[in-house]
């Protein structure tokens, strides 16, 4: 039974005279219905699938973030997971020429069907462990250039002057920023937590001309805006934040586990924010910005089965189709319009977890923000992995 739901008299009585076997036929039964929409959703279709309208917003920090960590977080903010390389940033992903195999209603469905199977004993940490990435445009990789020019000739620091190019220019090159992150976090606020931060940090370039450009400019330091990574651990109580209000992990446990008491709450949530402050957007937009961090936080099977019903319902949301992360895993992808880009969720369609998030800026194949989770789950003790 799903932690929160009620169970009468006659569910009672029903559950305790039907035979095991008959959980075990419907299991099998629901596996095979899986199986058969798992595979006309990853076979690629030859419609082409419409590039998603804009809407007016601008790329952002995740909505829920560990307060206590913030610092950390700040250092690891947003990326695409890359596997290493100077090719390694290229990306796979063309909005105008993916297929759409099912829509995005059916897939979520599918979705939530799995993701409420999933045992729910939740242990004493939520642990993640996360690899991210930001991509940098020549544009920005030329202003972070000048601003560390401008620090060192402040401090008197000596720079090495970059080459200059035919007609005088500076070399211009993009970049891509990676770096890992484990994390611990206690369910109970009573245990001590802990983060590392900083691993295996890097910069990857997009194509070799864009590494050699780097070299001619002087090899410039990119990696001093990640800060110093290393080993955190917090005796507090640390607390995640949906919209404007912060939430204890137990807190995203008690979460409603049906697609209608949840909705209520979330547009309960959404009101409250949107009449505090502006710009919070519509209901729709609230719900996919939050369940784009609920998904990688510690909710209960049911409440993860809710929010893909939620998500379902809503428009805007399209499928991709069949999609590969950063880390090589196959999923499906499902996206929705964001500013002048659009966001899109990588879910693995055997468990239904969140293989990736990323943001593209514009109507490119790189992902310019973006977070891979190469692990997610409970443990029992620090520096346990699931």
């Amino acid at each position: 039974m799903i932690p929160g739901e009620k169970m009468n008299d006659t569910d009672t009585a029903f559950r305790a005279l039907k035979p095991a076997a008959l959980d075990e036929l419907a299991a099998d039964a629901h596996d095979r219905v899986r199986d058969a929409e798992l595979a006309r959703i990853m076979r690629a279709s030859a419609e082409p699938a419409p590039v998603p309208r804009a809407v007016t917003r601008r790329s952002r920090r995740p909505l829920l973030l560990v307060a206590g960590v913030a610092a950390a977080a700040c250092a690891v903010a947003g990326g695409v997971a890359v596997t290493g390389g100077d090719g390694g940033h290229t990306g796979r992903h063309a909005p105008s020429a993916q297929s759409s195999p099912v829509d995005a209603r059916k897939f979520l469905l599918a979705s939530a069907r799995t993701a409420e199977r999933a045992p729910a004993r939740p242990g004493r940490y939520w642990y993640t462990n996360e690899v991210t990435s930001e991509y940098h445009t020549k544009e920005e990789a030329d202003s972070l250039r000048k601003r560390q020019e401008k620090g060192r000739a402040v401090r008197g620091a000596k720079s090495p002057a970059p080459a200059a190019a035919k007609g005088g220019d500076t070399p211009r090159f993009a970049y891509s920023l990676v770096t890992g992150q484990e994390s611990w976090l206690s369910r109970t606020g009573r245990d001590r937590s802990r983060t590392i931060t900083g691993i295996g940090a890097r910069t990857s370039f997009p194509t070799p001309a864009d590494r050699a450009a780097w070299r001619r400019a002087g090899s410039p330091d990119l990696l001093s805006s990640y800060g110093p990574g290393g080993v955190s651990n917090y005796d507090h109580p640390l607390r995640y934040q949906i919209g404007d209000v912060q939430v204890t992990t137990a807190g995203l446990l008690k979460l409603p586990v049906t697609a209608d008491a949840l909705g209520a709450e979330m547009r309960r949530r959404h009101g409250a924010d949107a009449r505090k402050r502006s710009g919070v957007g519509s209901y729709a937009d609230y719900l996919w910005w939050t369940a784009q961090d609920l998904l990688a936080g510690p909710i209960t099977p049911g409440t993860k089965a809710a929010l893909y019903r939620l998500l379902a319902d809503q428009p805007g949301i399209r499928s991709e189709g069949a999609a590969t992360d950063r880390l090589g895993r196959r999923g499906v992808a499902v996206s929705r319009a964001e500013g002048t880009g659009h966001r899109r969720l990588i879910i693995d369609p055997k468990t239904a977890e969140l293989l990736a998030d990323e943001y593209f800026r514009g109507p490119g194949s790189t992902p310019s923000l973006s977070m891979t989770y190469k692990a997610m789950g409970w443990v029992d003790s620090l520096d346990d992995r699931p």
